[in-house]
């Protein structure tokens, strides 16, 4: 009887203890926080820990995303994912296994498991050859002539290093170069085709021998962050928006890019604000859209910002006597060699170093005319000196009596307290454009960044109205109360305060209306549903509000891009998305509301929030309007490189070298971290004929 009594009670109390180890377990699983243990690095070497993003992923797969596609560790893992169990299964996977064998195959193509005709050749030729290879890249890399190669060569053999007598001529070095170029282009292509989306960058300059000529580029996201890299460049036949497609269309033939691609998957195509690019019946982005019904076309947002620049200070009549003068100066000192050589000495006796005066006339006025109105300060006190001495020494008999009257009138200006505080003026609002600028000439320009930029700056601006800007507030500060500055008695009037803080007044809120103005249609149609969607600082705090926040904007999205929707095979219902998108909202809200958007949305397309697979579509949407292109300065960084390389002296290299020689200095390595096996094994494993690199040695 008391076996048959106690057995019940050891099973209810053996039961109890289990449900209480349970809930103390998950209580305490619950209040951990895990964190990565950078010791997990010396075991396992491909995996790495992104501290901004708190994000654990595995570098193998992220070099060779085709062969991982799908692994977790790809996009990366963070939160209660991070800890060594997860590393663990994560090595025992198939798609880590044949991504590393892919990776090594990359990196060292004798060492993996494809083996080529390379092999078999001595390995005195090998290293012979790996180095010439070497010696080719630096060239391009450097944008040097290929003439440089055999040079090279002959400095070789003076210094003792033996690389025999066989490919040492400038033909063999551009043809190095193009083995080189197109394993870039290979890798290229592998990334694109992993990517669902991509947009195309677009724009139009003239080279040495007065060519037209199209820079094409194509944006999309590598590890879930938008680049931008170089395709092609491709001469026009005719410079309508006909020609220019049809130069775009080959150039996107490169990487493999057909008309079916483009349908499916091209979503935004930036430029200039050319009309032949964006006229709306006939332009370039009329004309994709008829291919692609779902295209943004996007203007340049720099371009823009350079036009609300000028039209806010075109009218200004101190600004026209500012030009006046910069120009004048530096009219002065560039005519002159006496002038030069005077001013010069003048600094020496002064002690004062001083820099070249600056020419506000170029492709790009607000970087100019910064650039001379700060040389103009560093200057001002020899400039004087000197204009004081050219007006007062009747002795000086080579001065012309234009030089002494322009120097007259400079002298006078530059002592007026007005043009000083007009001149620091626009050192403050010309340097927040300047960071404006920069801001929108970055690789990566999402229109948050663009968003935010905006309201940074005019937010400074109106800020001056009442606060002057540094340099404004130190130029007040030394003159204080006085009519001297820098030891020059200057000309001050009561009038001069009243003025300028009138023409502050106006020329801040000018820039305000006309940011407005050209960057109005960001805030309209589908660019107007992203930025309200993908803006934590658009979403509301109260609950019941959040509950239908986005919801029309999302289906202004969905509409909008609906032709590349459907055939994604990660997107299979709008409903799925709806709803993915509350309970987005939801997490968001309660964990994850401290992160900027920015690296929220990386992170979501990463597939570092939520479960596997559990925000599918939003990821497809995050990934589609990551991709538009904001900018298309990546076209202008082109063309400089074009220029560089296609000189006077090299006005005959046809397009397709340099193409490859623009896409190596571009988006090459540093000569001293690239590694030449690759293209080395597809040279000798492509040639028509055998490969003869002893026949001369």
């Amino acid at each position: 009887m008391n076996n048959a009594f106690v057995c019940p009670l050891i099973k209810i109390n053996i039961s109890y203890f289990l449900q209480k180890l349970v809930r103390s377990t998950n209580s305490y699983e619950a209040k951990r926080k895990r964190k990565f243990l950078p010791e997990w690095k010396q075991v396992y070497s491909f995996i790495d820990w992104d501290a901004e993003a708190q994000l654990m992923y595995c570098k193998t797969c992220r070099s060779c995303p085709t062969q991982a596609k799908g692994d977790i560790l790809v996009h990366g893992v963070t939160g209660d994912k991070v800890r060594l169990k997860t590393i663990k299964e994560h090595v025992a996977t198939t798609l880590h296994k044949t991504a590393a064998e892919a990776l090594q195959v990359r990196e060292d193509p004798v060492g993996g498991r494809v083996v080529a005709a390379f092999d078999r050749i001595d390995a005195a030729v090998q290293e012979k050859l790996v180095k010439l290879f070497n010696i080719a890249y630096f060239i391009a890399k450097e944008e040097e002539p290929f003439t440089l190669f055999p040079k090279l060569m002959t400095l070789s053999k003076t210094n003792g290093l033996d690389l025999g007598s066989t490919y040492h001529n400038n033909m063999a070095c551009s043809t190095f170069v193009e083995v080189i170029a197109s394993c870039f282009i290979e890798d290229l292509k592998e990334e694109l085709q992993a990517a669902r989306f991509f947009s195309v960058v677009s724009d139009s300059s003239v080279d040495r021998t007065v060519k037209d000529q199209e820079m094409i580029y194509c944006t999309y996201l590598k590890n879930g962050k938008p680049v931008n890299r170089f395709i092609q460049i491709v001469t026009l036949d005719h410079a309508h928006s006909q020609g220019i497609l049809d130069a775009i269309l080959k150039g996107l033939e490169v990487v493999g890019i057909q008309e079916e691609d483009l349908k499916q998957r091209l979503v935004g195509f930036g430029c200039d604000g050319a009309s032949v690019m964006l006229g709306i019946n006939n332009g370039v982005a009329a004309r994709l859209k008829h291919l692609c019904p779902s295209l943004v076309a996007i203007w340049c947002v720099a371009h823009r910002l350079e036009l609300t620049a000028l039209d806010c200070l075109k009218g200004i009549p101190k600004l026209k006597e500012l030009n006046e003068l910069l120009r004048a100066i530096h009219k002065h000192y560039t005519k002159s060699a006496k002038a030069s050589r005077e001013l010069e000495q003048i600094s020496k006796a002064m002690e004062v170093s001083i820099l070249r005066p600056g020419n506000t006339e170029g492709t790009r006025w607000l970087p100019h005319t910064s650039h001379a109105l700060e040389v103009l300060i560093r200057n001002y006190k020899p400039l004087l000196v000197h204009f004081e001495n050219h007006t007062s020494d009747p002795n000086d008999k080579e001065a012309s009596a234009a030089m002494k009257g322009r120097a007259k009138l400079i002298m006078t200006s530059l002592k007026q307290y007005s043009t000083l505080l007009f001149i620091h003026l626009m050192l403050d609002l010309l340097q927040e454009l300047k960071h404006l600028s920069l801001l929108f000439q970055k690789d990566g320009l999402t229109l948050q960044m663009v968003s935010d930029g905006l309201q940074t700056s005019c937010m400074v601006f109106v800020a001056m109205q009442t606060n002057p800007g540094p340099r404004l507030q130190r130029f007040l500060a030394e003159v204080g109360t006085g009519s001297t500055w820098q030891g020059v008695d200057i000309n001050r009037t009561k009038a001069d305060e009243e003025n300028f803080n009138n023409l502050k007044l106006r020329l801040t809120n000018r820039f305000c209306e006309f940011a407005s103005d050209r960057f109005s249609s960001l805030e309209t149609g589908v660019l107007k549903a992203i930025s309200t969607l993908f803006d934590l600082s658009n979403w509301p705090e109260d609950s019941n509000a959040l509950a239908t926040f986005g919801t029309p904007e999302l289906n202004i999205i969905m509409e909008h891009f609906r032709p590349v929707l459907e055939p994604c095979k990660d997107f299979t219902s709008e409903d799925a998305a709806k709803r993915e998108w509350l309970d987005l909202k939801i997490l968001v809200s309660c964990h994850y509301r401290h992160l900027h958007s920015q690296v929220l949305w990386q992170r979501l397309i990463q597939g570092a929030i939520g479960r596997a697979g559990q925000f599918q579509h939003m990821q497809v949407l995050g990934e589609i309007t990551h991709v538009l292109p904001m900018s298309s300065s990546c076209c202008e960084r082109g063309f400089s490189c074009m220029k560089r390389v296609k000189s006077d002296w090299r006005s005959r290299l046809s397009n397709d070298t340099l193409s490859s020689l623009i896409q190596i200095s571009l988006h090459g390595p540093p000569h001293d971290e690239y590694n030449t096996l690759k293209a080395v094994n597809k040279w000798w494993s492509s040639g028509r004929k055998s490969r003869r690199p002893q026949y001369c040695d």
